[in-house]
């Protein structure tokens, strides 16, 4: 008898026979794409939470940055454009600097809650509260993360 699958990174239990991280984060992608007009909203801050829970897509100082500065733009800066374009534009110029040590715990949320929610404006929150529960398992490395966001800027970090 085949027994559950546990992922490594984010903790999600998959049933035998039932979908892994990997396949519903593909579901979640293919159903952004084919329905841009009802899920797009949410699909930059999705992709984030799920990031910075599956260690292959933080591997480099760089793309850690993008996501969890991404989370942090979200929830602190109100998802301000001009800070997401100075954050690209600044990791395009590969810095360098090292890469902090990554939460073993990295949210009490998965894919998994997310997954299946057709309205739109439940999905929208269930997206929010996933990727808020990444940030916050993220407590330790949100200082760096607002600075990373200050040096995009050009401008030295302020605490919060």
């Amino acid at each position: 008898m085949a027994s559950e699958e546990i992922c490594s990174d984010c903790g999600m239990r998959a049933a035998p026979g039932q979908p892994n991280c990997a396949a519903l984060r593909d579901a979640l992608l293919a159903r952004d794409f084919e329905q841009p007009l009802r899920y797009w909203k949410h699909h930059r801050l999705a992709v984030d939470a799920y990031c910075v829970q599956h260690s292959p897509y933080v591997k480099s100082f760089k793309s850690l940055a993008a996501h969890l500065c991404g989370l942090c733009i979200a929830f602190e800066h109100n998802n301000d454009a001009k800070k997401l374009e100075q954050l690209q534009l600044w990791l395009s110029t590969n810095p360098k600097l090292l890469k902090p040590e990554l939460p073993v715990f990295r949210g009490h949320l998965t894919i998994a809650d997310v997954s299946g929610i057709e309205d739109p404006v439940l999905y929208g929150q269930a997206v929010e509260a996933w990727a808020r529960a990444a940030w916050e398992a993220y407590s330790k490395l949100q200082p760096a993360a607002r600075e990373w966001l200050a040096m995009s800027a050009g401008r030295p970090a302020t605490r919060k």
